[in-house]
């Protein structure tokens, strides 16, 4: 096969999908002790990752893979103290503990695009600290205080880390129990403060607010988490100083750490009655992406939406025109009065765990995790793409992977080195064609490739390997996808081949994939390769 990228553009075809589902691949980790495995359209697990004990899995902008895994020390439900990022080829690149002294890792974690971890944590403080804060002491037993925090860590080594920002619960906290501590005041007066005897039930194992659920909007700089115990989701700002998130002024909303937005429970800020609570024990809040249906918006999982029945909220966020967020002042509540769209139906239960995601194509990719199911439903609420872990494992979350290319290094150093890359697309694609192409020139606006728009500038890079693929440099850059809808290639530079010149520049990396009749069927994702001295 030798046909030029120029003359391929001509004849390749678009082929559209006929179904409805999203057409990537689906990232899930039953809890504790099975793999962490990417499962295709069409059902079939076509890669995995071994773990023993993981709770928690996501892949991250740069392809690797990070996950919360658990190490003894905590007996609270969702414990991890351990995070690890991996290579496409299970490659540990970082295995970093946060078992204490002062902190311990739980449930969920989200991956910054500059690489860093938002991490949910553990204080490890006492029953003292809290009685000293203003619990009533009838409310807590044993000797654990354990209230929730968030740490960004920054990898620093293979198995180290420094935290370069923090947010503590304990910072934000009101109560009208003590009138001789400083924080004593009216509760419903504070809805940017978390009531530290709400809850009013005994904590005996010192988990008093359960974190289950982070995320994080880079375009506003803000946080999302989700409070089990509290029934409530809330908005922290991330453009703080630690300083000003311990505190409440500064940053972007001149707020410090305290609640922008709550929402879920109101009862719990001294707005509303148990009638007025529309969440119970929910999961996995997350903000909708740009380009998505209900872009800005928030989906979460409601896991006690009715008895013995779940659903999946979507939330439009109360903001004025400078982006601020809108307390209503007849009731003193946040809004939205009612979710923008649900999703509920007989037999959708999980008590706990369990997640949804909206998807590029507008349908919500929902995880039932105590049913170990995943399954895909459009607006109108129609499933369209179902699944359930025939190992009957519980799943904390799914994720979306809207990816089929990884690269093992984003360097290539002048002196030489091989850059390996893998491709994945899943059975659907099985014994097509895939060609490895890359540009000099950036990826936008990119290509279109027989109405498939390929995220590459055309230049002398793309028609060398478009024409010389299998040649040279160029190894196995051509090929066809195996049963899993597989493949790998590579870029083989011998030492004195790079102009030390080219030092600092930028390659982008993308493949198509095609028919025997060269109807364009996919591409993938760009991977970026710097050239380094």
């Amino acid at each position: 096969m030798n046909h030029s990228l120029g003359s391929m553009c001509c004849v390749l075809t678009l082929a559209t999908a006929a179904s409805g589902q999203a057409p990537g691949l689906r990232l899930f980790q039953p809890v504790n002790n099975q793999a962490t495995q990417l499962v295709d359209t069409s059902g079939n697990v076509v890669r995995s990752w071994p773990t023993t004990t993981a709770v928690t899995a996501h892949l991250t902008p740069d392809g690797s893979l990070m996950r919360g895994v658990r190490v003894p020390g905590i007996g609270a439900n969702g414990s991890t103290g351990r995070i690890q990022r991996l290579g496409f080829d299970g490659t540990v690149l970082w295995d970093h503990l946060v078992n204490g002294p002062d902190h311990f890792a739980h449930h969920d974690l989200e991956v910054m695009p500059n690489g860093n971890v938002l991490l949910i944590v553990w204080d490890l403080d006492t029953v003292a600290d809290a009685i000293a804060a203003g619990r009533d002491p009838a409310l807590v037993t044993g000797t654990d205080w354990l209230p929730d925090a968030v740490l960004e860590i920054q990898q620093t080594g293979p198995t180290t880390g420094t935290i370069v920002w923090e947010w503590h619960m304990m910072d934000h906290v009101i109560q009208d129990f003590d009138s001789q501590k400083a924080n004593f005041g009216v509760v419903a007066n504070h809805p940017e403060l978390l009531d530290l005897n709400y809850p009013a039930t005994v904590i005996s194992n010192g988990d008093w607010n359960h974190f289950n659920g982070i995320d994080y909007d880079p375009a506003s700089d803000l946080i999302i988490l989700s409070a089990r115990e509290q029934s409530e989701i809330y908005i922290i700002d991330h453009s703080t100083t630690t300083a000003e998130a311990a505190g409440h002024t500064g940053g972007n909303f001149g707020k410090g750490g305290d609640f922008l937005w709550r929402w879920g429970n109101p009862h719990a800020y001294g707005a509303g009655t148990a009638n007025n609570q529309q969440l119970t024990h929910q999961h996995d809040p997350r903000f909708i992406p740009p380009g998505h249906s209900g872009a800005g918006n928030i989906t979460v999982f409601n896991n006690e939406h009715l008895a013995n029945q779940s659903a999946v909220y979507e939330l439009v966020l109360p903001r004025d025109a400078q982006g601020n967020f809108v307390l209503d002042p007849q009731t003193g509540r946040y809004g939205p009065s009612a979710p923008h769209w649900t999703f509920t139906e007989p037999g959708f239960f999980a008590a706990f765990v369990s997640g949804a995601e909206r998807l590029p194509n507008g349908n919500t990719l929902i995880c039932s995790g105590t049913q170990f199911r995943l399954f895909e439903v459009t607006s109108a609420g129609q499933t369209v793409w179902s699944w359930t872990d025939p190992t009957q494992n519980f799943i904390f979350q799914a994720q979306y992977v809207d990816r089929s290319m990884w690269a093992d290094t984003a360097a290539l150093p002048v002196a030489g080195a091989q850059v390996n890359f893998d491709h994945l697309h899943g059975t659907a694609l099985a014994g097509e064609t895939y060609l490895l192409l890359g540009s000099f020139t950036g990826t936008s606006p990119g290509t279109t490739v027989g109405g498939v728009h390929l995220p590459l500038n055309i230049d002398f890079l793309t028609s060398a390997m478009a024409s010389s693929f299998n040649t040279g440099i160029f190894v196995n850059t051509i090929g066809t996808l195996d049963g899993f809808g597989a493949g790998s290639s590579a870029l083989a530079v011998p030492g004195n081949f790079i102009p030390p010149g080219l030092a600092g520049t930028n390659l982008d990396f993308a493949h198509i994939v095609f028919d025997a009749s060269l109807t364009t069927l996919r591409a993938s994702n760009v991977t970026r390769v710097t050239i380094v001295p």
